[in-house]
């Protein structure tokens, strides 16, 4: 006779029992039931192993059988041949008060750390949406030398200009180089789509525009700002340049001043067009 399973609690010893007799093989339990039946043995966390209620099998020619069976239940610790374990219910005691505190805490942390994650990802948005360069002034010098043009500078005249173009993609240069993201968000609109200058071709052809190569070919129109010239920290003139095919394009010259703190287009003083 070999003990093959113990449990803290006798149900469990009875239920493997009762399984392996329907598979017609001779068990015995100790340390369970008194012999009239009435008697349970009660559970307890002080119990030591050897007071425990256990399975045994009874015939040595059962036993490949059974350890058959206890494997498919997953209660077999040891695939020795011929050797059983003896695996058993373990039974977690409630969580302690401090310990229930602690997930509550750590629960009221994570949630407070998405909250500022949410708050942080919502101002950024906001901050791409209303995107205003720094109106900063105009360096010196004063004398009419080119200097790059100032941001704030670019995005007026560029806001000014925009509507007059009449295609449905304008691509913006500031100096030759794709506009800043940031500007090109805040002036993009339902009726024009504003891309980077690097995301158009200039066709010099008087029967194909310019296009789109991301967009299947679509016409744009190509926007630069340059050649910034300061007469002082508030006032300068600066170059403008549309061009959609070598017969359709548009050149000016613009006064543009700081007023209350945000530069503005305030005169075109040239303008050619083709």
């Amino acid at each position: 006779m070999r003990q093959v399973f113990s449990s803290p609690r006798l149900e469990n010893v009875e239920k493997l029992a009762e399984l392996l007799r329907e598979a017609d093989i001779e068990v015995r339990i100790t340390d369970g039931r008194s012999y009239q039946g009435s008697r349970r043995k009660r559970f307890s966390y002080g119990d030591s192993e050897g007071s425990r209620p256990a399975l045994w099998v009874v015939r040595s020619e059962d036993q490949v059988k059974a350890r058959a069976i206890l494997r498919e239940a997953g209660l077999l610790d040891s695939t020795r041949p011929g050797s059983f374990a003896g695996p058993s219910f373990r039974m977690e005691p409630p969580p302690t008060p401090q310990a229930v505190s602690r997930k509550k805490r750590a629960f009221r942390v994570k949630l407070f750390l998405l909250a500022g994650i949410s708050v942080v990802l919502a101002l950024m948005m906001s901050h791409i949406i209303n995107y205003e360069p720094p109106q900063q002034l105009a360096s010196p010098p004063f004398d009419g030398t080119a200097a790059p043009t100032l941001l704030p500078v670019a995005r007026a005249v560029f806001a000014s200009e925009i509507s007059a173009a009449r295609i449905p993609i304008v691509c913006l240069a500031v100096d030759g180089e794709d506009a800043p993201q940031p500007m090109i968000d805040a002036l993009n609109s339902d009726a024009v789509a504003v891309v980077p200058a690097s995301y158009c071709v200039r066709v010099a052809d008087e029967d194909r525009a310019a296009y789109h190569a991301a967009a299947s070919g679509r016409e744009a129109m190509l926007l630069d700002v340059h050649g910034f010239r300061a007469s002082s920290p508030e006032l300068a003139q600066v170059q403008f340049s549309a061009y959609h095919h070598r017969l359709f394009g548009s050149y000016k010259t613009l006064e543009v001043r700081r007023v209350d703190e945000k530069w503005q287009v305030t005169r075109v003083l040239r303008h050619v067009a083709s």
